[in-house]
């Protein structure tokens, strides 16, 4: 469904490699912005969540370098610093990316105090809970 797989190079960062370069922008993001952070991919699933469910109709991501606006029609990635690496991707490809994501930091020893920590910081049980983890 989407391009990406992801590993980790030998310093220990994450990386990830795509066929398709149009993808370039999703990878960049998720490396720049969600890192190596359990919490900050939760924020991620979360919000493709409450749009796929119509909890929100829209929401954006504002982080250090990308703005990110997802509606259950498209996901538009912008790098607010490189002009050229900006994109439109269907919903259900960057949720399938994202979930692939979670899939790799999954073994990340932060899960569960992450989980715990985003639960309580959001007042909520994760919407995933139950579905991938």
């Amino acid at each position: 469904m989407h391009p990406l797989s992801f590993y980790t190079d030998p310093k220990g960062f994450p990386r990830y490699e795509s066929t398709d370069d149009r993808w370039v922008p999703v990878g960049v993001w998720f490396m720049m912005e969600l890192r190596n952070s359990p919490y900050q991919c939760l924020d991620l699933l979360a919000i493709v969540d409450d749009v796929v469910s119509g909890r929100e109709a829209r929401t954006q991501w504002e982080g250090e370098a990308f703005d990110v606006v997802i509606t259950a029609a498209r996901v538009s990635v912008v790098n607010t610093i490189l002009d050229n690496q900006r994109g439109e991707y269907a919903l259900d490809e960057v949720r399938a990316a994202a979930e692939d994501y979670w899939r790799y930091l999954s073994g990340s020893p932060r899960v569960a105090a992450d989980l715990k920590d985003w639960e309580k910081t959001w007042s909520r049980t994760h919407p995933y809970r139950g579905r991938l983890f």
